[in-house]
């Protein structure tokens, strides 16, 4: 089954039940699969509507909002990932990698790669966070 069959069976299965978060999910990860940030965004917004714990949507819609240009909402949803699950790492990468690339701010950046690394050094991601920080250590000398 290709992708346009897909999205057109979870878009009768939404419309069929505006609460189907599953439906909803998998059409926001359909789009951002595809590079379409402004429709990923608004069925993560959907997800988020339903279930607002769904710390993975969050993080996937922060990263959508970068790819759309819209920083300043980018940095809220990767804040708000983090305050809503602080073991949530992919949150600290993406946010620290924001920070760094799109604001500029390299201090920031580590402090937020370093936080993942203090409270879970054994995450998956943690070796990505000591790999960051290894990366921009002369940037701020």
């Amino acid at each position: 089954m290709d992708a346009s069959n897909d999205i057109g069976l979870l878009k009768a299965r939404l419309n069929n039940d505006i609460n189907d978060v599953e439906a909803a999910l998998s059409l926001g990860n359909l789009y951002y699969d595809m590079n379409d940030a402004p429709r990923s965004i608004v069925y993560y917004r959907r997800v988020l509507d339903i279930n607002p714990e769904l710390t993975n949507a969050r993080t996937d819609l922060g990263a959508m909002y970068w790819r759309n240009e819209d920083i300043g909402l980018a940095e809220q949803a990767f804040r708000d990932a983090i305050a809503s699950d602080s073991g949530f790492a992919q949150a600290y990468v993406n946010l620290g990698l924001l920070l760094q690339l799109a604001r500029g701010k390299v201090a920031e950046a580590r402090a937020v790669w370093q936080q993942l690394l203090d409270i879970n050094p054994n995450h998956a991601l943690a070796a990505k966070a000591r790999e960051l920080l290894q990366q921009t250590e002369s940037s701020i000398n």
